[in-house]
């Protein structure tokens, strides 16, 4: 029998998905206009910044997330407001309001090319979005069929580079980690976080800054080195 194909297992904005904008403060004034317009505006700012405080500032430290539900689940504490919206439809409209992304060059390319080799596909994004929010986006650009599975920190509760967050990928697939690949723009979350945690991992060079490592500037350059 031949050898099982590895996992591969990408990062998702500015890997496969190109930042056209995101702008935070459509979040904050969507949640003032629809649910606390008896608050002012800097209110519901002055509580996102006790948010971000108490709960995201020391992320790059502890590695731990705090997803947007957990934010939503604030406000409403500060403000004695119920929501008549479940949480998850207002995640995902805040989601498409806040931001835009384009595909990345030659992704839908290496994603059929790695397919055809059938690879198993998965995403792991540091993210406050759910994974469900994350699966319909990637939908919207005809995506998600080419993953198994889509991970986000929000739902995992612990971010990249924490060696966690790959090996509980791996192990949900029940594959070593050392028969896996990681894909992605970061050298200290993505391509260091993932061989600390024993994966092979190629850094996806945006800026021309070079790595000693497995590095591409292009994805479509992985088909070199992903067999």
């Amino acid at each position: 029998m031949g050898k099982t194909p590895d996992l591969v297992i990408f990062d998702l904005f500015d890997t496969i998905l190109d930042k056209e904008w995101f702008d935070y403060d459509k979040v904050l004034e969507y949640l003032h206009d629809r649910y606390f317009a008896r608050f002012t505006k800097e209110e519901v700012n002055d509580w996102a910044l006790e948010f971000r405080k108490l709960r995201m500032m020391d992320r790059n430290k502890t590695h731990r997330e705090s997803s947007f539900t957990d934010q939503l689940a604030y406000y409403e504490k500060k403000s004695g407001v119920n929501y008549p919206d479940d949480y998850k439809s207002i995640e995902w409209e805040i989601f498409h309001i806040c931001r835009e992304e384009k595909i990345g060059n030659h992704v839908v390319d290496i994603l059929s090319h790695l397919k055809e080799k059938n690879h198993p596909l998965a995403i792991l994004s540091n993210s406050i979005f759910s994974s469900g929010c994350l699966n319909r986006y990637l939908e919207s650009f005809d995506l998600l069929s080419y993953f198994d599975k889509v991970y986000s920190s929000a739902d995992l509760g612990i971010r990249k580079p924490s060696s966690v967050a790959f090996l509980r990928v791996c192990d949900e697939f029940g594959i070593a980690p050392e028969n896996a690949w990681f894909v992605g723009n970061n050298k200290e979350k993505d391509v260091l976080g993932a061989r600390n945690a024993g994966l092979k991992a190629v850094y996806y060079d945006r800026i021309g800054d070079g790595y000693d490592g497995y590095h591409v500037s292009d994805l479509i350059e992985l088909k070199k080195i992903i067999e």
